[in-house]
């Protein structure tokens, strides 16, 4: 069989070449540095050459890598000049994408999304439902959400998953509240209904210092939570990219030895259901922004 080569892989390279910067390609393409490394790395592997000489905080372009970007624009052009063909079929014109994600997740990856559908399929619908980690995976699971997103995972054989980001969970607490006692076993505690990270705590704590955990509130909404802990009220359990964009010196995070706890940020989809261009557009834009 005849395969040929990304497209996108073909402009990230090209671009990368025109502006003589891997870091100036990933601005004009709204993607990460990595991506487009692995973009060029992958193009190289299916052509079977090296297009780039890397060298310290630069590259060189090979013979052949020049040969790849004149033949490049060649197909690009050919590529944009189709898309502005008025050839959509009537079903292409109404197409309705349904994602499911948790509040936590919008503000990072929600609003960019939504702007690059907009501009690359202008007469596509995209539905939003919130929900917590368990909501939104039945909903990819019954077929109710087409692409969902997660902080934490659920293992079912039918969905396909794929971890985009890692980050970790943070004990967080607000510098506003007087409170000269600084051990963490002194504190009371803002967790969710019961997960992995919640059990994980509590275990953690009981074994280290022989006591159940003091919660003061069981709130399912990482959000509220946040709130809460900025009022001073208790020390919450939050993903840290939740509070990667909080003033710095309003919170501090509490260090326990006892205590460490990883998270994946998590893409779900059906593995039997056909995926549509803007789908699959939807999925590459999440799977390669980087909040």
């Amino acid at each position: 069989m005849i395969t040929y080569p990304n497209l996108y892989h073909l402009k990230y390279f090209v671009d990368a070449v025109a502006l003589g910067s891997i870091s100036g390609a990933a601005q004009k393409n709204l993607v990460t540095h990595p991506a487009i490394s692995r973009a060029i790395s992958a193009l190289e592997k299916h052509l079977g050459t090296p297009l780039l000489d890397h060298r310290k905080k630069s590259f060189k372009v090979t013979e052949a890598g020049y040969v790849v970007v004149e033949q490049a624009k060649v197909l690009l052009a050919a590529a944009s000049e189709f898309e502005t063909l008025s050839l959509k079929l009537p079903a292409e014109e109404t197409v309705v994408i349904k994602i499911g994600l948790s509040r936590t997740l919008s503000t990072a990856y929600l609003n960019p999304l939504l702007q690059e559908i907009k501009r690359k399929f202008p007469l596509s619908t995209v539905q939003v439902r919130f929900g917590t980690t368990n909501e939104i995976i039945e909903a990819v699971a019954s077929g109710s959400v087409d692409l969902g997103m997660t902080i934490g995972s659920q293992s079912l054989a039918t969905l396909k998953q794929t971890v985009v980001k890692k980050g970790q969970f943070l004990l967080v607490e607000s510098t506003s509240k007087s409170d000269s006692d600084k051990r963490i076993e002194s504190k009371s505690f803002i967790l969710t209904e019961p997960r992995f990270e919640t059990e994980k705590l509590r275990a953690g704590y009981r074994k280290q210092f022989g006591k159940t955990l003091p919660t003061l509130f069981e709130i399912s909404s990482w959000e509220v939570i946040a709130q809460q802990v900025q009022r001073g009220l208790g020390v919450g359990l939050l993903p840290d990219i939740l509070v990667s964009n909080w003033k710095a010196g309003s919170f501090r995070v509490l260090k326990a030895a006892w205590f460490d706890c990883p998270y994946g940020i998590y893409l779900h989809s059906l593995k039997a259901r056909p995926q549509s261009q803007v789908l699959e557009f939807a999925r590459d834009i999440l799977a390669s922004r980087r909040p």
